[in-house]
Protein backbone atom coordinates (compact mmCIF):
# COMPACT_ATOMS: atom_id res chain seq x y z
CA UNK A 1 0.00 0.00 0.00
CA UNK A 2 1.46 3.31 -1.04
CA UNK A 3 1.05 6.64 0.58
CA UNK A 4 0.93 10.22 -0.57
CA UNK A 5 3.47 12.15 1.46
CA UNK A 6 1.61 15.47 1.27
CA UNK A 7 -1.54 13.84 2.67
CA UNK A 8 0.46 12.19 5.44
CA UNK A 9 2.16 15.47 6.36
CA UNK A 10 -1.26 17.19 6.51
CA UNK A 11 -2.60 14.45 8.82
CA UNK A 12 0.46 14.75 11.06
CA UNK A 13 0.02 18.55 11.18
CA UNK A 14 -3.56 18.00 12.38
CA UNK A 15 -2.30 15.59 15.08
CA UNK A 16 0.31 18.15 16.13
CA UNK A 17 -2.46 20.76 16.42
CA UNK A 18 -4.38 18.44 18.73
CA UNK A 19 -1.28 17.67 20.82
CA UNK A 20 -0.01 21.26 21.07
CA UNK A 21 -2.37 23.89 19.61
CA UNK A 22 0.29 26.62 19.82
CA UNK A 23 3.02 24.68 17.99
CA UNK A 24 3.82 25.37 14.35
CA UNK A 25 5.21 22.35 12.44
CA UNK A 26 8.51 23.00 10.66
CA UNK A 27 9.32 19.56 9.23
CA UNK A 28 7.89 16.05 9.57
CA UNK A 29 9.47 12.69 8.76
CA UNK A 30 8.61 9.03 9.16
CA UNK A 31 11.00 6.75 11.06
CA UNK A 32 11.12 3.16 12.25
CA UNK A 33 13.33 1.84 15.02
CA UNK A 34 15.72 -1.08 14.87
CA UNK A 35 19.16 -1.90 13.59
CA UNK A 36 18.19 -3.57 10.30
CA UNK A 37 16.01 -1.29 8.13
CA UNK A 38 15.32 -3.90 5.42
CA UNK A 39 14.02 -6.38 7.99
CA UNK A 40 12.01 -3.60 9.64
CA UNK A 41 10.47 -2.66 6.29
CA UNK A 42 9.44 -6.23 5.53
CA UNK A 43 7.99 -6.95 8.97
CA UNK A 44 6.64 -3.62 10.21
CA UNK A 45 3.48 -3.78 8.13
CA UNK A 46 2.43 -6.99 9.88
CA UNK A 47 3.46 -6.11 13.42
CA UNK A 48 0.93 -3.94 15.19
CA UNK A 49 3.25 -2.78 17.96
CA UNK A 50 6.38 -2.04 15.94
CA UNK A 51 8.06 1.23 16.86
CA UNK A 52 7.22 3.44 13.93
CA UNK A 53 6.84 7.18 14.44
CA UNK A 54 6.15 10.44 12.72
CA UNK A 55 8.72 12.87 14.07
CA UNK A 56 7.71 16.52 13.85
CA UNK A 57 10.01 19.41 14.57
CA UNK A 58 7.89 22.35 15.67
CA UNK A 59 8.89 25.84 16.68
CA UNK A 60 8.39 24.74 20.32
CA UNK A 61 9.59 21.11 20.58
CA UNK A 62 9.93 17.78 18.78
CA UNK A 63 6.89 15.49 18.82
CA UNK A 64 6.89 11.73 18.25
CA UNK A 65 3.48 10.40 17.17
CA UNK A 66 3.10 6.65 17.01
CA UNK A 67 1.99 5.36 13.60
CA UNK A 68 -1.33 3.55 13.89
CA UNK A 69 -1.46 -0.14 13.06
CA UNK A 70 -4.46 0.43 10.77
CA UNK A 71 -2.92 2.48 7.99
CA UNK A 72 -0.11 4.94 7.74
CA UNK A 73 -1.65 7.63 9.95
CA UNK A 74 -0.51 9.47 13.06
CA UNK A 75 -1.76 8.02 16.31
CA UNK A 76 -1.12 8.79 19.95
CA UNK A 77 1.56 11.28 20.97
CA UNK A 78 4.31 9.18 22.50
CA UNK A 79 7.06 11.73 23.29
CA UNK A 80 7.49 15.48 23.41
CA UNK A 81 11.10 16.58 23.72
CA UNK A 82 12.57 20.10 23.96
CA UNK A 83 14.95 21.18 21.17
CA UNK A 84 17.95 21.32 23.49
CA UNK A 85 17.30 17.80 24.74
CA UNK A 86 16.87 16.47 21.19
CA UNK A 87 20.24 17.91 20.18
CA UNK A 88 21.88 16.02 23.06
CA UNK A 89 20.00 12.77 22.29
CA UNK A 90 20.89 12.49 18.57
CA UNK A 91 24.06 10.80 17.46
CA UNK A 92 25.79 8.87 14.69
CA UNK A 93 23.96 10.00 11.55
CA UNK A 94 24.46 7.74 8.52
CA UNK A 95 23.17 8.75 5.12
CA UNK A 96 22.61 5.93 2.67
CA UNK A 97 21.17 5.50 -0.80
CA UNK A 98 18.00 3.61 0.18
CA UNK A 99 18.04 4.07 3.95
CA UNK A 100 19.50 6.65 6.28
CA UNK A 101 19.80 6.14 10.01
CA UNK A 102 20.57 8.05 13.16
CA UNK A 103 20.75 7.10 16.80
CA UNK A 104 18.30 8.62 19.27
CA UNK A 105 17.89 8.12 23.02
CA UNK A 106 14.21 8.35 23.96
CA UNK A 107 13.22 9.90 27.30
CA UNK A 108 13.41 7.29 30.04
CA UNK A 109 15.74 5.02 28.05
CA UNK A 110 19.38 4.50 28.98
CA UNK A 111 20.56 3.52 25.50
CA UNK A 112 20.01 5.05 22.09
CA UNK A 113 18.17 3.16 19.36
CA UNK A 114 18.61 3.31 15.60
CA UNK A 115 15.93 5.26 13.78
CA UNK A 116 15.63 4.28 10.12
CA UNK A 117 14.56 6.80 7.50
CA UNK A 118 13.35 5.61 4.10
CA UNK A 119 14.65 7.31 0.99
CA UNK A 120 11.34 9.14 0.50
CA UNK A 121 11.84 10.96 3.84
CA UNK A 122 15.56 11.71 3.37
CA UNK A 123 15.14 15.41 2.38
CA UNK A 124 12.99 15.93 5.48
CA UNK A 125 15.59 14.19 7.67
CA UNK A 126 18.26 16.54 6.34
CA UNK A 127 16.05 19.60 7.01
CA UNK A 128 15.22 18.23 10.48
CA UNK A 129 18.89 17.79 11.42
CA UNK A 130 19.92 21.13 9.88
CA UNK A 131 17.14 22.99 11.72
CA UNK A 132 18.20 21.46 15.03
CA UNK A 133 21.74 22.74 14.48
CA UNK A 134 20.39 26.30 14.22
CA UNK A 135 19.86 28.37 17.34
CA UNK A 136 16.10 28.67 16.89
CA UNK A 137 14.41 25.99 14.71
CA UNK A 138 11.42 27.16 12.75
CA UNK A 139 12.42 30.79 12.59
CA UNK A 140 13.88 32.26 9.41
CA UNK A 141 17.58 33.13 9.62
Amino acid sequence: MGFIKSTTVTQVAEAVGQSDPFARPVVTLGVGSGRHPFLWAMLSAGIADSDTFFVTLTDRSVLFHKVTSAGYRPGKLRYEVAHEQVRARIGEVRRGFLWSTFRFRFPGDTEAVWLNVKRAWRPEMDRFLDALRQDSPGRPS
